[in-house]
């Protein structure tokens, strides 16, 4: 399963970040474009693996409606 995750700078709209290396969870995210901070490295962890939960049960919940689609009824 592939789950994407787009982040855009809420100043000047850019995709293009400045991930700190070898930081902590508490060294900020900064907009390469404008200098605009944007949260800590934690908080986007956070926040991916939040998205990637609700993309994997959303995914999950399907498949499970397709399989009980094809399912022989009972009678």
């Amino acid at each position: 399963m592939d789950i994407s995750l787009e982040i855009h700078c809420e100043t000047c709209g850019s995709a293009n970040y400045s991930l700190p290396q070898g930081s902590g969870d508490d060294a900020p995210i900064l907009c390469r474009d404008c200098g605009t901070e944007h949260g800590s490295v934690g908080a986007l962890k956070a926040e991916m693996m939040a998205h990637a939960l609700g993309q994997s049960a959303e995914s999950l919940r399907l498949e499970l409606e397709r399989l009980r689609g094809q399912a022989p009824q009972a009678g």
